[in-house]
C-alpha cells in the first residue's frame, strides 16, 4: 500500500495541512494531493481532514478519490522548520518568478506581504529562502494557482534527495510528528530521487459553500 505524508501550515495539531503527498514504493511514485481538493466525506477542503479526525478521516477523504494508503504521517510546520534550518540546496529555476509572500512565514498575507523574486537558470537557497520558495502561492506577473507552489516543493524536494540531505530527521522529534503505524517510517525512507512526481489530475475549479475548491467531474 502508500502511506500519507502532509505538513501542517502552523504549529498546533488542529491546523490545516497544506501539504499532502502519498508515498507509493510499489509505484515508486510520490502524489501530490492539492490542498483546495474538496472532500464530500468531511464537506470541506481535504486539507481540514486530519484536524477533524487524524489520520483515519484523512484516509478516507483519500479512498474517495481513489487513493488508497495504508499509513499516514503528519509534520507539524515546527518538524520542517527544524529540519531546513542548516539546509543549504540548488534548484533549477526555468523562468522568472515574481511572487508575493507574508512579511514573516507564519503571519497572513493578508496582514503584509513583500515581493520575492527567484530568475533562471538556478538559485541556491537557505533559510527563509527555503520557505519563499515551497510557500509563495501569489504571482506578481499575472494568474496563479496552488499547482505553481506544487511543482517549486517537487524540484525542491527531488533537489534534497540528489544531495542526499537527511530528511528522515524530521521524523525524531515526537513533540512535531504523529505517525500511524512504523510502516509509514518505512515508506518514507526508501524515497529516491529518481521516482515518480505527480499531482492529482482531473481536477477542476468549483465553488461550493462559498468556498473555491477543486472536483473531480
Amino acid at each position: 500500500m502508500a502511506t500519507v505524508v502532509t505538513v501542517m501550515d502552523r504549529g498546533t495539531w488542529v491546523s490545516n495541512t497544506d501539504i499532502i503527498v502519498v508515498v507509493d514504493p510499489a509505484r515508486r511514485r510520490l502524489l501530490w494531493v492539492p490542498r483546495d481538493v474538496w472532500s464530500p466525506a468531511i464537506a470541506h477542503r481535504i486539507n481540514k481532514a486530519f484536524a477533524v479526525g487524524g489520520h483515519d478521516v484523512l484516509r478516507t477523504c483519500l479512498a474517495a478519490l481513489g487513493i488508497e494508503t495504508s499509513h499516514g504521517i503528519c509534520l507539524r510546520r515546527e518538524a520542517t522548520e527544524h529540519l531546513l534550518a542548516e539546509a543549504v540546496v540548488t534548484v533549477r529555476v526555468e523562468r522568472p518568478l515574481r511572487l508575493w509572500y507574508p512579511i514573516e512565514p507564519t503571519a497572513r498575507i493578508e496582514d503584509g506581504r513583500k515581493p520575492v523574486d527567484f530568475d533562471p537558470p538556478a538559485e541556491t537557497l537557505s533559510g527563509e529562502r527555503i520557505h519563499q520558495w515551497i510557500g509563495a502561492r501569489y504571482s506578481r506577473a499575472g494568474p496563479s494557482s496552488d499547482l505553481d507552489r506544487i511543482r517549486r516543493q517537487q524540484v525542491l524536494l527531488r533537489g534534497l534527495l540528489r544531495a542526499r540531505f537527511p530528511l528522515g530527521a524530521a521524523l525524531d522529534d515526537p513533540r512535531y510528528v504523529r505517525v500511524s503505524s512504523g510502516g509509514a517510517v518505512d515508506d518514507v525512507r526508501r524515497i529516491r530521487s529518481w521516482w515518480r512526481f505527480r499531482c492529482l489530475s482531473g481536477l477542476r475549479p468549483d465553488t461550493i459553500d462559498g468556498k473555491m475548491v477543486l472536483v473531480r467531474p
